[in-house]
């Protein structure tokens, strides 16, 4: 028997725009699964909205939704010392659709996930799905619409969390490929284009490492599931034929691992002549000359390393899976094949000290990236080593649910730390610090972005 069609209002709750603003991919992935499975679907994104609160009152006036999708991106913007929270944002949204609807409140997204049952706490929800939502979002239209409980099952685990109950499948999409493609129409994809830059496109979900800070392995899982190329490479095709869109973003968390299966797609990029330019985070030790080939003959034009430190001893404190030697190898192919390419950092991790710092400036001043992306300071996440360490070297409570920004700096840097990364960056055209405002204003981006100029802006630097 078919069950109740529900009117279902997925919102993007997201409004930051440094350096770009993001096109919402997850909440387009739910609109998708929440109309193959049957109901009424509408979507809202606040990103663009100078009165977002009011244009979601119209909204709900006008779509009287019976479920409301909130998705959440972040917790904050992650830079430190000048950081935003976007709890009080997403408190305010909530607040706007209980005064103004009887509609069952569904949180979700990267940002629920990394913090659910602190944020069911102080966000007044019905219902919250950790991890992916793809399973877990049309079961839980189908208890919504049959008026059943929402109890734990086989396939999913539901507990208690503030005034509702949080939703855990008990396994992940095995096959991407089944998971479908994103419906992009029911978000504005051409301001997200022309604002952003880019549009963004996922290939594969996982990470096998274990860096201290990084929450990818919570979110995702770390067992790497891999979309076929042949389906990556349809999505991107499909979009450039109907509606012209030539720049793209890898959002994997690493685009070149496994590296045969990046190598795929490059190589049906190629095989297939689609006339694009693209951009992806790219790990430095699983770059060789045969991906590089592959990377600047099928589009790429931009490529980010999650460096994080050119010191060996933060690297191995970072607990990252290179070497120095992986960074300058890399390097020195990007330089080979014109490939412009970026190194991010963070500086002030566990074990930072003066000499540390050093030896990155000295490394990235060896290897000449077209730009440097500098945070200061640890944002410490809920379930990352981080916070084992943030304890021991008194930098967090134990009571802390680290929903609000908490950020660690090496003991004995603080001060110091800020002023010879700010003093540094200031002297170099290619270095971008969020964090200390530098080259992150948001009215001189919009303005390269009014030229029509796309993909990644650290590209102009030199």
């Amino acid at each position: 028997m078919a069950h109740r069609s529900l009117r279902v209002l997925l919102i993007s709750a997201n409004t930051e725009q440094r350096p770009d603003p993001v096109f919402p991919l997850g909440a387009a992935y739910m609109v998708a699964v929440a109309e193959r499975a049957g109901h009424t679907v509408d979507s809202f994104d606040c990103c663009f909205e100078a009165t977002p609160r009011r244009a979601l009152i119209a909204k709900l006036a006008e779509f009287a939704p019976d479920v409301v999708g909130l998705s959440l991106r972040n917790l904050d913007s992650s830079a430190y010392p000048d950081n935003t929270s976007y709890i009080e944002d997403y408190r305010g949204l909530v607040e706007v659709i209980r005064a103004h609807s009887d509609a069952a409140i569904v949180l979700g997204g990267a940002g629920f996930t990394v913090a659910p049952r602190a944020l069911m706490a102080v966000l007044p929800a019905d219902i919250g799905v950790v991890g992916e939502g793809e399973v877990a979002f049309p079961w839980l239209l189908e208890r919504l619409a049959e008026r059943a409980p929402i109890a734990t099952t086989a396939a999913f685990r539901c507990e208690p969390a503030g005034r509702g109950v949080c939703v855990t499948p008990a396994a992940r999409l095995s096959v991407l490929d089944d998971g479908g493609t994103p419906l992009r129409a029911r978000f504005d994809w051409r301001a997200y284009h022309e604002r952003g830059g880019a549009l963004n496109v996922q290939t594969k979900r996982g990470c096998t490492f274990e860096c201290v800070f990084c929450s990818y392995p919570q979110l995702e899982g770390s067992k790497v599931r891999m979309r076929s190329p042949r389906a990556v490479v349809d999505e991107i095709a499909a979009a450039r034929a109907e509606h012209g869109v030539r720049h793209w973003f890898f959002v994997d968390n690493i685009f070149n691992l496994p590296p045969r299966h990046a190598k795929a797609i490059c190589a049906e990029l190629v095989d297939r002549r689609i006339d694009i330019e693209w951009s992806a985070y790219l790990n430095p030790r699983f770059v060789d000359d045969e991906l590089c080939a592959l990377m600047a003959r099928s589009g790429c034009k931009a490529i980010e390393f999650g460096t994080d430190s050119g010191a060996p001893t933060m690297i191995a404190n970072l607990r990252k899976e290179f070497e120095v030697d992986d960074l300058r190898r890399t390097s020195a192919l990007c330089h080979k094949y014109r490939l412009k390419f970026c190194h991010s950092l963070i500086f002030g991790g566990p074990g930072e000290t003066a000499a540390t710092v050093e030896e990155t400036i000295a490394l990235m001043d060896e290897l000449k990236p077209t730009a440097v992306i500098a945070m200061t300071g640890i944002r410490v996440l809920p379930g990352t080593g981080m916070v084992e360490i943030a304890l021991r070297d008194g930098q967090m409570h134990p009571d802390d649910s680290l929903l609000w920004p908490t950020f660690y700096v090496s003991p004995g840097l603080e001060d110091a730390l800020i002023e010879r990364i700010d003093a540094y960056a200031r002297r170099r055209t290619n270095w971008i610090v969020p964090g200390l405002g530098i080259k992150t204003n948001v009215a001189v981006l919009r303005k390269l972005r009014d030229r029509h100029i796309k993909g990644q802006l650290w590209r102009l630097l030199r």
